[in-house]
C-alpha cells in the first residue's frame, strides 16, 4: 500500500476528459497499440473458441433463451442491478467523507465505463475518478486515500468469497472442483493482508517493523524493476497510516457493511438471472450459484481484458455447468448477468459523464470539500 507522490496526481485544473487523455498518453502509442491488439485478440479467442468449447453452447441458442424473458423479469433484474449501484455508493461516501450519494453514483459509473472499454484500463478509470472528485473540491491525497481504502476492502471480499463458497459446498457434500486452489490461496492472502493492516494500524512502531520487512522484499525487486528503485516503503506505510487511521476508526464498520451488501446484491442478481432463465433449485441451488459468483469476482481482476471480459463468462459458466446446470441455460444466465454488470455500465457511464458536465453547481475549488471524517 503506497501513497502516490504529489507529482503523480492529476493537475487539479484538468477536467476528467483531459485526465483520461493524459492517462492514455502515459504509455507510448506503440505500447498502447500492442496492449489493445493483445486484449482484442484474447477477447475474440475467448468468445469464438473458449466459451463455446467450455459450454458446448451456440450463441443463437443462448440469445433465444435471453430474448424470451418478459418485461417483468427484465425490470426486476434492472432493479436489483440499481440497488447494487446504490449499495456501492455507500462504500464511496464512507471512504470519501463529504461526497454526496448522487456524486458517488456518478463518479462510480463514469469510472467503470472507462475501465470497461479501455484494455488495461483500470489506471485510466482511476485517473477519471481523481479528476472528477477534484472538480468537486476534494484534494488529491484525500481521493488517493479513498481509492486505497475501498480497494483494500474490495480485495478482502474477493479473497474471502471463494473461502466462504468452499465451506458452504463442503457442508452439502458437493464436489468443490476448481474452487479448492482459489480458496486456499484466498485464505493465505486474506489472513496475511488483514494481519498486515492490523499491525500497521496498531501502532507506529509495529508499522515501521512491517515497513522494514516490506523493504527487504522490495529491494531485490528494485534491481530488476526500475520503478521500484525510488520506493521508500517506510515513508509510504507511515503516510498511509497517518492519513487513514482516523478514517478507518470512524468508518471501517460502515465500509465493511456496504461492501458486503454490494456483493450480496450482485450475487442475488446472478441468482435471479439463473432463475429467470429457468434453472430451478433442483438443477442449481443457491450455494452452487454463490460458488460461481465467487469465482467470477476473482476472474474480474484479470487485467488482460477490460474487467476480465471473456474470462469471467467462461469461468462462471463452467462452474455452473460443473454443478449440474444445463449448459446453454447456465451460459445464458451468465451472459445475462454480465449484460447488467458489464455492458450496462458503459451507456450508464456515458450518461454519468453527461451529469458531471452539466452539474456545475457541484464544482468546488480543490481542497474545499475535504472533511476530517
Amino acid at each position: 500500500m503506497t501513497s502516490p507522490d504529489q507529482s503523480e496526481f492529476p493537475d487539479p485544473n484538468v477536467d476528467p476528459v483531459s485526465a483520461v487523455s493524459q492517462e492514455l498518453q502515459k504509455k507510448t502509442p506503440r505500447r498502447r497499440l500492442i496492449e489493445s491488439a493483445l486484449s482484442l485478440a484474447v477477447t475474440v479467442i475467448m468468445f469464438l473458441f473458449v466459451v463455446p468449447a467450455v459450454s458446448g453452447s451456440h450463441y443463437s441458442s443462448i440469445w433465444d433463451q435471453i430474448s424470451q424473458l418478459s418485461i417483468a423479469h427484465l425490470a426486476t433484474l434492472s432493479g436489483i442491478w440499481a440497488l447494487a449501484v446504490l449499495a456501492y455508493s455507500g462504500v464511496m461516501v464512507n471512504c470519501l467523507p463529504g461526497l454526496r450519494r448522487r456524486q458517488a453514483v456518478t463518479v462510480n459509473l463514469a469510472g467503470s465505463a472507462v475501465s470497461n472499454v479501455v484494455p488495461f484500463g483500470g489506471a485510466v478509470g482511476v485517473g477519471a475518478t481523481y479528476a472528477i472528485d477534484m472538480s468537486w473540491g476534494f484534494s488529491p491525497p484525500t481521493v488517493t486515500l479513498s481509492i486505497l481504502v475501498s480497494g483494500v476492502w474490495n480485495v478482502f471480499v474477493k479473497l474471502a468469497l471463494p473461502v466462504i463458497a468452499l465451506v458452504l459446498l463442503l457442508t452439502t457434500g458437493r464436489d468443490t472442483g476448481q474452487l479448492v486452489i482459489p480458496a486456499i490461496l484466498g485464505v493465505a492472502a486474506l489472513v496475511t493482508a488483514i494481519t498486515v493492516l492490523a499491525l500497521i494500524m496498531r501502532s507506529e512502531a509495529l508499522a515501521i517493523r512491517v515497513a522494514d520487512l516490506g523493504q527487504k522484499f522490495v529491494t531485490p525487486l528494485a534491481r530488476r524493476i526500475h520503478r521500484l528503485a525510488s520506493l521508500d516503503v517506510e515513508r509510504s506505510v507511515l503516510e498511509f497510516r497517518h492519513h487513514s487511521i482516523g478514517l478507518l476508526r470512524r468508518h471501517w464498520l460502515l465500509i465493511t457493511v456496504w461492501v458486503v451488501l454490494f456483493n450480496l446484491i450482485q450475487y442475488l442478481l446472478l441468482l435471479a438471472c439463473v432463475r429467470s432463465i429457468g434453472l430451478d433449485t433442483h438443477e442449481l441451488g443457491w450455494i452452487e450459484v454463490f460458488a460461481a459468483f465467487a469465482f467470477a469476482r476473482l476472474l474480474e481482476t484479470i487485467p488482460i481484458t477490460p474487467s476480465g471480459v471473456g474470462f469471467v463468462e467462461t469461468g462462471a459458466a463452467a462452474t455452473l455447468i460443473s454443478f449440474g446446470g444445463h449448459a446453454e441455460a447456465a451460459t445464458a444466465a451468465v451472459f445475462l448477468f454480465r449484460g447488467f454488470t458489464y455492458l450496462l455500465e458503459i451507456p450508464t457511464g456515458a450518461l454519468a459523464w453527461g451529469v458531471w458536465a452539466t452539474m456545475r453547481s457541484w464544482r468546488r475549488p480543490v481542497g474545499t470539500a475535504d472533511q476530517s471524517g
